[in-house]
């Protein structure tokens, strides 16, 4: 039962750091290696172009969260930008009430 454990660290005194005199490759020669052995760099991605911020004001807020296509989303950020729509609910709220004053003319008004 008194066994030695056995030290998982007495190894360790093999490695060595790193001599001052070691310096990192040149970027030409990495970039040698990289075309000879068929790796290319990476492109950088076009960024997406920055949204507005928003801001809230007035009465008090809660969230609300829909799932909807790419497409609808979209169309909802571009019908808000094009009408200087900066709080978000602001433009569902107008479109509520559109569809509303739509119902009252057509007389299908829904509870």
């Amino acid at each position: 039962m008194t066994e030695k454990r056995v030290d998982p660290f007495s190894s360790l005194g093999e490695f060595k750091p790193k001599g001052e005199n070691q310096r990192p490759a040149e970027p030409a020669v990495i970039e040698k290696i990289s075309k000879d052995n068929n790796f290319p760099s990476r492109t950088a991605q076009e960024p997406m172009p920055e949204r507005r911020g928003r801001f809230n004001a007035g009465e008090p807020k809660t969230q609300f969260n829909i799932k909807v296509t790419v497409a609808c989303k979209e169309r909802f950020y571009l019908m808000a930008e094009s009408r200087g729509i900066k709080i978000l609910g602001d433009l569902m709220e107008k479109a509520l009430d559109a569809l509303e004053a739509m119902e009252r003319l057509e007389g299908t008004k829904r509870p």
